[in-house]
């Protein structure tokens, strides 16, 4: 068994063993105060002492029987929940993006059992009493098993599970309720306009009039939003992909004007996404936004950004194509999505690193877009905490030297680390093993000026051309999977 699992059971054991024993001799165990009061029309995100994870319904899901486990905060509607006074002491736990209710599985009262959400039906596995204790942290006890919530194992890792345990008055117990939207439940309500500060951008996104156009790849927005269905104002005609409640990516093709994009939603919140397929190539599809569409008389609300955010720059490998679903099936998209950070893609068919009758994005990353013809992105709209460049798979075709590549590379990195001042930098060799020593020579120029948050991540043997490509160049879907399965790890272990 691993040393570290073995030791947070052995503490588990002592403390019930000594819960047990306290309880026999006479004494209080525990420094509660029971029934502690809230605000029953504030929304709170739950957060364990001992993690700092806070509770989590995985993946948005709309679904009874969804885990609830812990996660890194991000705020969203799905870790924000509300206490609807049950009676006698009691409170159910609301899911914000649902409307469901805190449930110990099948109403077990076993240690270990699942924590899951659950159509809120009166039962005491959904009722649960607020502890109070003298840090201002609260026990949360189920009413039907008597136990209490608990961060199972002691786990400190995104992902891990929540459950209930005999009361042991340790700190995977402890529980701080954190308000959101100022406490009171309602925040600062949005129309879904360009204006609504409740619309989260993710990407290059410029003003443009009444619209906001997404340059580059792998853009969108999101947003929380009350009601049964939920629109987009588009300009022209373009391809649209979208997700409401976590759900998988899906596309609306060769869409305009006002485009009703779910319809028949449950009662509670609800989050979208929305994004685009890129304007590259021969295709000109029109990438503006006009704001989302609520129902008559509903909102959005907050639904604050993910602690990191992670722009991948590179060409038509990092957009994704040729593949269909892109961007939503290229690594850059699915490593941000398994780290739980935003992300985008400022990529383009065809680029190079250097600017040589090509689009070389040493110069270009600077841009809002593959369409403008000045360095007009504003690096203060956001800040990134983690770069990925894969540049080099197209220079060879432009006369670049090695030398040539070399040295700009230096230059790329250079004015990376300037717009952004404190993120990591991993700087890819190409899979086509072209410019790898020279690559990894700028990351050690960097290093050795002093600046340790700039990697260079060898893909040797990352993709196999016959099997992980469709034209020995650009990865089928599987392989991008295949380089996001592999890249993530590298990534996750700086951020």
């Amino acid at each position: 068994m691993n040393t570290s699992l073995l030791r947070r059971r052995l503490a588990r054991w002592i403390a019930a063993f000594v819960g047990v024993a306290t309880a026999a001799a006479g004494f209080l165990m525990f420094s509660t105060s029971a029934n502690a009061a809230v605000d029953t029309d504030a929304w709170y995100v739950i957060v364990n002492e001992h993690s700092g994870l806070a509770i989590d319904i995985q993946g948005r899901s709309q679904d009874n029987g969804a885990t609830a486990l812990l996660w890194t905060r991000t705020d969203a509607s799905n870790q924000q929940f509300r206490f609807v006074d049950a009676g006698s002491g009691y409170y159910s736990i609301e899911a914000r993006h649902s409307g469901k209710a805190l449930d110990v599985y099948a109403r077990s009262t076993e240690n270990g059992a699942d924590v899951v959400q659950w159509t809120d039906n009166g039962g005491t596995n959904q009722q649960w009493q607020l502890n109070e204790q003298s840090d201002g942290s609260y026990e949360i006890v189920n009413r039907n098993s008597e136990k209490a919530l608990d961060n199972w194992e002691g786990a400190t890792d995104p992902g891990t599970r929540l459950s209930q345990y005999d009361r042991n008055d340790t700190t995977v117990q402890r529980w701080s309720l954190v308000p959101v939207d100022g406490g009171g439940g309602g925040g600062q309500a949005g129309d879904g306009s360009l204006s609504d500060p409740n619309l989260q951008y993710y990407g290059r996104w410029a003003d443009d009039g009444n619209w906001r156009t997404m340059g580059w790849a792998g853009g969108y927005v999101e947003s929380a939003f009350t009601g049964s269905s939920i629109g987009v104002r588009l300009r022209n005609t373009i391809d649209m992909y979208y997700s409401v409640d976590g759900a998988p990516e899906q596309w609306m093709r060769n869409v305009s004007g006002n485009v009703t994009v779910a319809s028949g939603l449950g009662a509670g919140s609800h989050t979208i996404r929305i994004g685009f397929r890129e304007r590259a190539g021969s295709y000109n599809g029109d990438p503006a936004f006009g704001g989302f569409i609520l129902a008559s008389g509903e909102q959005t609300s907050s639904n604050a950004r993910p602690a990191d955010f992670i722009e991948f720059i590179g060409d038509s490998i990092t957009v994704g194509q040729p593949n269909g679903d892109r961007p939503f099936t290229a690594y850059g998209y699915l490593v941000g999505e398994a780290l739980g950070a935003g992300h985008t893609q400022v990529a383009q068919g065809g680029a190079c690193l250097v600017s040589q009758d090509c689009y070389g994005m040493m110069d270009w990353f600077r841009r809002s877009s593959g369409w403008v013809d000045n360095d007009d992105w504003d690096f203060s709209t956001y800040q990134a905490t983690a770069v990925v460049i894969n540049l080099g798979t197209n220079d060879i075709g432009h006369g670049v030297s090695t030398t040539q590549f070399y040295e700009n590379y230096i230059v790329m990195l250079e004015r990376v680390r300037q717009a952004y001042p404190d993120a990591e930098i991993f700087a890819m060799g190409v899979f086509r093993n072209r410019y790898v020593t020279e690559t990894r020579n700028a990351v050690e120029v960097r290093n050795n000026a002093g600046d340790a948050k700039v990697h260079f991540v060898d893909t040797a043997g990352w993709v196999d051309p016959e099997t992980d490509t469709w034209d020995n160049v650009h990865p089928t879907d599987e392989g991008q999977q295949k380089i996001a399965n592999l890249l993530t790890p590298i990534i996750d272990q700086y951020l």
